[in-house]
């Protein structure tokens, strides 16, 4: 091995201080995460510390030469990390208030040590270390950042060392200043405003100033007993028994007699007892406000002497505001005695008189708190609370409140007289009381256990929300800030909050909380009984991002938990589409299709929200439908058709009702086809008649029903055999549910009425007579669904169609026409439209029917003398043998309801009216519907907008102008529409009406119109 030249230095000690660099900067950035304060700041040293590591573990890869600007940066380096792990050590053991304390020195030197250390790096010469292009600008980036970075200590620490520095150069030497700076300094550092905790850290603090004694630092040993001295007048880390032994060691030596002021106590200026006396130049005392007006207003002399001072400075008398604030605190102590009596006074104006003074007490000194408990008036405030005078009880509330404000050991005291159980009571009272009730309650609720035994007082949560609601901003802010803390200590708290409609906290804790609480929460949401007004608010606070969470990513407890909640919110309309928007389908069609284990009872709740969002109250758009069946609604459909095939049948109804609700819509024609396409006819046939649930049967009707429509009632023609037949009609017979009923109606109703197959299968079920017996119910006194009567009258149709003549006389022997005329006479627009669709259909067979003689012989004519005539068709007739109209008297009610203007029924009835204009009768049925009236009807349906009337109308008007004297007696009235129609009309229409205007001989004279 070659010898080493003398001007080269070996590496190993280059390696060595950098080694010992990169153990000082993991000990100290491990030693970052214990500090007691600052700890932001310290994350932001332990950073920098952080990624100055892999530079120097980089650099010792490398084989360096020794210089002495490399080795001087190496020893700087070490030495600040040295400073930087005493400083951190410092903050991991010295007291919190020591800390707090000397906070903003902390600071300096880590901005010191973050310099120190930046400039050192900035020395090393990058260029001849070997460095890579991206080492060397990550240095410098790094470098750059740990110069422009500035530490800064907290808002609340330069707070609170600045009321240090007040306090201590004002010379403040009383309770109310040092507990509102010991309290200050608690909240910095985290310490619980316990006595024993904050005895233990002024006790730590004492440790503090006497380690700095021990190693010579006279200047933080004085400071550090400056601050002891300044919090010693504190007496919150004295505990409640300690307060009162000093309380009634101070009143055993007084009197009952308050003091009189000392002439010094008062300000010569004012006349008033000072607050902050001060001394000027002239050797007298003044309040310091009052002095500084009188100088400010240019005078340069004593107030009192008149003789010019040397000066205006201003000089604080702490000796005499010690004996002032002695003399304060005595006549308090004096007086607090005579209270106790004063409050069991039966005088009103006595008992609100010492209330007031209670509150001024509270109000002034924190110290007057403890002193009104030591005096054992507790349990006297708490006791006026059962007052039976209003203006008591307010008063009492508000000085209760200040007496308790921050004091946890007189919180427990107060609540072993009942104080909690007494404020809930007030809750329930006038507005003014229960805002000073819940004001109470906060101050209460901050301490947990007594949140716990709030919780348990009937009401309380239940009143507390109606507080929400109240006009008073801040009572409503309280309520809500009670409602939180009780959340806190009790989950099922949050419930019952949920359960009286103030969702916030159940939200939040299903939001942020556990596994565990995530599904109590959502549990508890699905068993609420919920308005639609709070399930949509529900959604708009943001519940079904958490819902969905847990259902796509949550194990089977949590899913099951979330669909419950989910099938709470999708009964609500309003929620449908922002749910279905959402994504929720997506995932509830996915539990449904899987094939993997799932537990079946999840499979059946994501079928109650599918068909809760399917089938909401309320039509569904044509988008909405897109969105619940997705991009491939085709393989939507077959999937959902087959599990009615593979469920049970609580899925199988409710996958119905989602397919009716999608169905249901107009806009839903395609899907419809769609699903008998696919089978679903069969299908469901098939399910009415196997499948022995109620539920799922009815469901199966809906749902044949909704495919019979717009031309599918020959495919539901084509599955319907005797047995299904007569399911139906055992339906009709045994169901006491009128919608039942007429669900099945109106499915027969949609059943082609020329298909002869179905119409004699429904006859050998026995329809007929169901038939008549609920036709019958118009005539009852008993309420009867309207529906059920129409749907019966449109499936009566197909059984008296002219093409059947058998079954026609079948029916009117069954006594069917009295129950046609009834309905025609005062049924619903449809009614009286389908009696009379069949009123038509059966006089289309009167003329067969009618028995007539083909000679006019002498017996005949005897015959004719003897017994009556049809005036319309010639021979005998009777409603019951030839379903004659005439005999019927059906003539006068189908007129009458052209006159009474309902356009649903125009066409039926000019339907079977034109039955009496047929060839082989026609002038005899003009005749008769002359003397009956209504030929005007029919000439004032000319007007009308139905082409199909308005032709109707032209026909029988063509067969009765024939007769020239309904020509000369109705031609002017008919002639103004005529005219209009050969003009306006439809091209038969046009026809039609010129060739009547031609009959009536007006053609002519009317030329110019054509």
């Amino acid at each position: 091995m070659p010898p080493v030249a003398l001007n080269e230095v070996t590496v190993a000690p280059i390696s060595e201080l950098l080694s010992q660099s990169l153990i000082q900067i993991a000990e100290t950035v491990h030693a970052t995460r214990d500090v007691l304060i600052e700890k932001e700041s310290f994350a932001q040293l332990s950073s920098y510390l952080g990624k100055v590591s892999p530079i120097l573990a980089e650099l010792q890869l490398k084989r360096i030469r020794d210089s002495p600007t490399f080795r001087t940066t190496l020893e700087t380096l070490a030495r600040e990390l040295r400073n930087a792990k005493d400083i951190v050590d410092t903050c991991r053991t010295k007291s919190k208030f020591y800390l707090l304390i000397n906070c903003r020195s902390l600071m300096k030197k880590m901005q010191h040590i973050t310099n120190e250390v930046s400039k050192a790096l900035s020395l090393m010469p990058l260029a001849h270390l070997e460095l890579s292009w991206d080492s060397e600008q990550r240095i410098m980036r790094i470098l750059q950042e740990m110069q422009d970075f500035e530490f800064k200590t907290a808002l609340i620490a330069d707070e609170v060392v600045g009321k240090i520095e007040m306090g201590l150069k004002e010379h403040k030497e009383n309770s109310n200043f040092s507990n509102e700076l010991l309290m200050q300094i608690a909240k910095a550092v985290g310490v619980e405003l316990c006595p024993s905790l904050l005895k233990i850290e002024l006790e730590q603090l004492k440790k503090d100033k006497e380690t700095a004694e021990l190693q010579k630092n006279k200047a933080e040993a004085l400071q550090l007993e400056q601050i002891a001295g300044l919090l010693s007048w504190a007496d919150l880390a004295c505990s409640l028994d300690e307060r009162e032994k000093v309380y009634h060691a101070k009143r055993v030596s007084l009197g009952s007699q308050p003091f009189p002021p000392l002439q010094s106590f008062c300000c010569p200026i004012t006349q008033d007892i000072m607050e902050d006396p001060v001394e000027i130049a002239s050797g007298h005392m003044f309040e310091r406000a009052a002095i500084q007006k009188w100088f400010a207003e240019g005078h340069t002399i004593c107030p009192i002497t008149f003789i010019a001072i040397a000066n205006l400075e201003l000089k604080p008398n702490a000796i005499l505001r010690r004996s002032i604030n002695e003399w304060r605190e005595r006549n308090t102590m004096i007086q607090l005695t005579t209270m106790r009596t004063k409050l069991a006074s039966q005088n009103e104006e006595v008992v609100l008189a010492a209330l007031g003074q209670l509150c001024g007490m509270c109000e002034s000194k924190l110290i007057h708190r403890h002193w009104i408990a030591a005096e054992g008036l507790v349990p006297t405030l708490v006791n006026l609370l059962r007052s039976s005078k209003s203006s008591i009880r307010k008063k009492t509330l508000l000085t209760i409140t200040m007496a308790l404000k921050g004091k946890i050991e007189l919180k427990d005291r107060a609540c072993e007289f009942g104080v909690v159980a007494l404020a809930v009571q007030s809750l329930a009272r006038e507005v003014a009381e229960s805002r000073l009730a819940v004001a109470l309650l906060l101050e209460l609720s901050n301490e947990q256990k007594i949140c716990k035994k709030m919780s348990k007082i009937n009401g309380c949560i239940f009143l507390l929300v109606a507080m929400t609601n109240c006009e008073g901003q801040q009572a409503a802010e309280d309520a809500k800030a009670v409602l939180e803390n009780l959340s806190k200590v009790k989950e099922q708290n949050a419930v019952f909050m949920a359960e009286a409609s103030y969702f916030g906290p159940l939200l939040q804790h299903m939001i942020e909380g556990a596994e565990t609480t995530k599904m109590i929460m959502a549990s508890a949401l699905s068993q609420i009984a919920l308005t639609d007004k709070s399930r949509r608010v529900l959604v708009q606070m943001g519940a079904l991002p958490t819902l969905l969470k847990m259902l796509s990513e949550g194990n089977l407890e949590l899913k099951s938990a979330a669909l419950g909640a989910l099938q709470n919110l999708s009964v609500c309309l309003e929620n449908r589409n922002v749910m279905v928007k959402s994504g929720v389908v997506k995932l509830v069609l996915e539990l449904l299709f899987t094939r993997k284990s799932v537990l079946i009872t999840i499979k059946e709740q994501a079928a109650v929200v599918f068909a809760n969002l399917a089938s909401s109250s309320g039509m569904l758009s044509y988008d909405c439908i897109n969105d619940l069946l997705g991009t491939d609604s085709n393989l939507t459909v077959f999937k959902l058709l087959s599990l009615l095939n593979l469920s049970g049948h609580l899925i199988q109804s409710q996958i119905l009702k989602a397919l009716v609700g999608m169905s249901c819509p107009p806009s839903s024609k395609a899907l419809r086809m769609t699903l008998r396409e696919a089978g679903a006819v069969e299908l469901l046939v098939g399910l009415y008649l196997v499948n022995a649930n109620m539920d799922v049967r009815i469901h199966a009707l809906k749902f044949l029903h909704l495919l019979s429509q717009d031309g599918g009632g020959e495919a539901l023609a084509k599955e319907i055999g005797l047995k299904v037949a007569q399911s139906f009609v055992d339906l009709l017979v045994n169901s006491s549910d009128e919608d039942t009923r007429t669900l099945v109606l109106g499915l027969l109703f949609n059943i082609p009425v020329d298909n002869s197959s179905v119409t004699g299968m429904l006859v050998d079920a026995g329809l007929l007579p169901v038939l008549k017996t609920i036709l019958h119910m118009a005539f009852s006194n008993v309420a009867v669904k309207e529906e059920l009567l129409e749907n019966a009258a449109g499936v009566l149709l197909r059984f008296t169609m002219s093409s059947n003549v058998p079954l026609q006389q079948k029916v009117v022997a069954d006594g069917i026409i009295p129950i046609l005329l009834h309905l025609l006479r005062s049924g619903t627009p449809l009614m009286r439209c389908r009696s009379a669709m069949s009123l038509g259909q059966l006089s289309e067979s009167t003329w067969k029917q009618t028995s007539r003689r083909k000679k006019a012989t002498l017996f005949w004519c005897l015959m004719r003398q003897m017994e009556d005539v049809c005036r319309v068709h010639g021979g005998l007739c009777t409603a019951e043998k030839s379903f004659c109209l005439v005999e019927a008297q059906a003539v006068p009610l189908l007129i009458q309801a052209l006159v009474e203007q309902e356009s649903a029924v125009f066409e039926p009835v000019l339907g079977a009216l034109a039955t009496l204009l047929y060839d082989e009768f026609w002038e005899r049925g003009a005749d008769f519907l002359a003397e009956a009236g209504g030929i005007p009807p029919i000439i004032h349906l000319l007007t009308t907008s139905d082409a199909k009337v308005v032709e109707t109308s032209l026909w029988m008007l063509e067969r009765i102008f024939r007769k020239e004297q309904y020509g000369t007696k109705y031609g002017n009235l008919a002639q103004m529409a005529l005219v209009s129609l050969t003009q306006d009309g439809a091209s038969k229409a046009r026809h039609m009406a010129a060739r009547i205007l031609a009959h009536l001989h007006v053609l002519q004279e009317l030329s110019s119109y054509f």
